[in-house]
Protein backbone atom coordinates (compact mmCIF):
# COMPACT_ATOMS: atom_id res chain seq x y z
CA UNK A 1 0.00 0.00 0.00
CA UNK A 2 2.98 2.73 0.62
CA UNK A 3 4.26 1.76 -2.86
CA UNK A 4 0.83 2.70 -4.49
CA UNK A 5 0.22 6.12 -2.13
CA UNK A 6 4.13 7.26 -2.75
CA UNK A 7 3.23 6.51 -7.00
CA UNK A 8 -0.07 8.50 -6.72
CA UNK A 9 1.49 11.07 -4.68
CA UNK A 10 4.69 11.39 -7.04
CA UNK A 11 2.26 11.89 -10.36
CA UNK A 12 0.41 14.41 -8.77
CA UNK A 13 3.34 16.42 -7.86
CA UNK A 14 4.05 16.03 -11.65
CA UNK A 15 0.80 17.05 -12.26
CA UNK A 16 0.95 20.10 -10.26
CA UNK A 17 4.57 21.08 -11.26
CA UNK A 18 2.88 20.78 -15.12
CA UNK A 19 0.29 22.85 -14.21
CA UNK A 20 2.08 26.06 -13.03
CA UNK A 21 5.09 26.10 -14.90
CA UNK A 22 4.68 28.87 -18.13
CA UNK A 23 3.94 27.17 -21.49
CA UNK A 24 5.74 28.28 -24.42
CA UNK A 25 3.10 30.92 -26.52
CA UNK A 26 1.09 31.24 -23.63
CA UNK A 27 2.11 34.72 -22.08
CA UNK A 28 -0.12 36.31 -24.26
CA UNK A 29 1.15 38.31 -27.34
CA UNK A 30 2.91 37.45 -30.33
CA UNK A 31 2.93 34.18 -32.48
CA UNK A 32 2.48 31.22 -30.84
CA UNK A 33 5.12 28.49 -31.05
CA UNK A 34 2.46 26.25 -32.61
CA UNK A 35 1.77 28.21 -35.11
CA UNK A 36 -2.06 27.57 -36.74
CA UNK A 37 -2.32 23.97 -34.70
CA UNK A 38 -4.58 25.63 -32.56
CA UNK A 39 -6.74 27.02 -35.08
CA UNK A 40 -6.83 23.86 -36.95
CA UNK A 41 -8.70 22.36 -33.58
CA UNK A 42 -12.82 22.52 -33.40
CA UNK A 43 -13.94 25.16 -31.11
CA UNK A 44 -14.56 23.05 -28.39
CA UNK A 45 -11.58 20.91 -28.28
CA UNK A 46 -8.17 22.48 -26.66
CA UNK A 47 -4.66 21.26 -27.47
CA UNK A 48 -4.68 20.49 -23.86
CA UNK A 49 -7.51 18.41 -23.49
CA UNK A 50 -6.05 15.14 -24.03
CA UNK A 51 -3.49 16.13 -21.19
CA UNK A 52 -5.95 16.42 -19.01
CA UNK A 53 -8.02 13.66 -19.23
CA UNK A 54 -4.89 10.91 -19.49
CA UNK A 55 -3.20 12.79 -16.56
CA UNK A 56 -6.65 12.38 -14.72
CA UNK A 57 -7.03 9.09 -15.60
CA UNK A 58 -3.66 8.27 -14.40
CA UNK A 59 -4.30 9.85 -11.32
CA UNK A 60 -7.65 8.56 -10.30
CA UNK A 61 -6.60 4.94 -11.51
CA UNK A 62 -3.08 5.31 -9.31
CA UNK A 63 -5.27 6.51 -6.12
CA UNK A 64 -7.85 3.38 -6.84
CA UNK A 65 -5.79 0.95 -5.17
CA UNK A 66 -4.67 3.30 -1.91
CA UNK A 67 -8.52 3.85 -1.11
CA UNK A 68 -9.16 0.63 -0.05
CA UNK A 69 -11.45 -2.28 -1.19
CA UNK A 70 -15.02 -1.61 -0.46
CA UNK A 71 -17.12 -0.81 -3.58
CA UNK A 72 -17.60 3.28 -2.77
CA UNK A 73 -13.52 3.87 -2.58
CA UNK A 74 -13.60 3.85 -6.74
CA UNK A 75 -15.52 6.63 -6.25
CA UNK A 76 -13.22 8.50 -3.72
CA UNK A 77 -10.61 8.14 -5.49
CA UNK A 78 -11.87 9.72 -8.49
CA UNK A 79 -13.70 12.55 -6.12
CA UNK A 80 -10.18 12.86 -5.06
CA UNK A 81 -9.05 13.59 -8.46
CA UNK A 82 -11.70 15.88 -9.60
CA UNK A 83 -11.02 17.61 -6.39
CA UNK A 84 -7.16 18.06 -6.88
CA UNK A 85 -7.80 18.95 -10.32
CA UNK A 86 -9.75 21.66 -8.90
CA UNK A 87 -7.50 22.71 -6.48
CA UNK A 88 -5.47 23.14 -9.63
CA UNK A 89 -7.31 25.45 -11.19
CA UNK A 90 -7.77 27.65 -8.50
CA UNK A 91 -4.15 27.83 -7.90
CA UNK A 92 -3.95 28.85 -11.36
CA UNK A 93 -6.29 31.68 -11.33
CA UNK A 94 -3.58 34.08 -9.47
CA UNK A 95 -0.34 33.07 -12.35
CA UNK A 96 -0.42 35.62 -14.94
CA UNK A 97 1.03 32.83 -17.96
CA UNK A 98 -1.90 30.37 -16.17
CA UNK A 99 -5.92 30.63 -15.96
CA UNK A 100 -8.92 29.01 -14.36
CA UNK A 101 -11.30 27.31 -16.44
CA UNK A 102 -14.24 25.72 -15.77
CA UNK A 103 -13.78 23.60 -19.29
CA UNK A 104 -10.57 22.33 -17.58
CA UNK A 105 -11.91 21.25 -14.37
CA UNK A 106 -14.61 19.54 -16.42
CA UNK A 107 -11.87 17.82 -18.88
CA UNK A 108 -10.36 17.23 -15.56
CA UNK A 109 -13.30 15.33 -14.13
CA UNK A 110 -14.27 13.39 -17.44
CA UNK A 111 -10.55 11.76 -16.90
CA UNK A 112 -10.76 10.73 -13.56
CA UNK A 113 -13.77 9.29 -13.75
CA UNK A 114 -12.30 7.18 -16.93
CA UNK A 115 -9.52 6.27 -14.53
CA UNK A 116 -11.05 4.96 -11.88
CA UNK A 117 -13.04 2.90 -14.06
CA UNK A 118 -10.23 1.51 -16.24
CA UNK A 119 -8.85 0.43 -12.64
CA UNK A 120 -11.82 -1.41 -11.40
CA UNK A 121 -12.02 -3.16 -14.79
CA UNK A 122 -8.63 -4.22 -14.46
CA UNK A 123 -9.04 -5.67 -11.38
CA UNK A 124 -7.51 -3.20 -9.00
CA UNK A 125 -10.47 -1.53 -7.38
CA UNK A 126 -13.13 -3.59 -4.87
CA UNK A 127 -13.71 -7.25 -5.40
CA UNK A 128 -16.58 -8.58 -6.86
CA UNK A 129 -19.29 -10.80 -5.48
CA UNK A 130 -17.50 -14.00 -6.78
CA UNK A 131 -14.12 -12.90 -5.55
CA UNK A 132 -15.48 -12.91 -1.74
CA UNK A 133 -17.70 -16.86 -2.59
CA UNK A 134 -13.69 -17.96 -3.74
CA UNK A 135 -12.18 -17.00 -0.29
CA UNK A 136 -14.83 -18.53 1.89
Amino acid sequence: MRRERARAFGFALAVFVASVVPVPGSSGGGESALGGVLDALPAEIGLTDPFHVVGYAVLAGLLVPTTGRRRVDPFLAAAAAVAFGFGIELVQAPIPWRSFAWGDAAVNAVGAVIGAAIAVAWGRGPETAGDRDDER
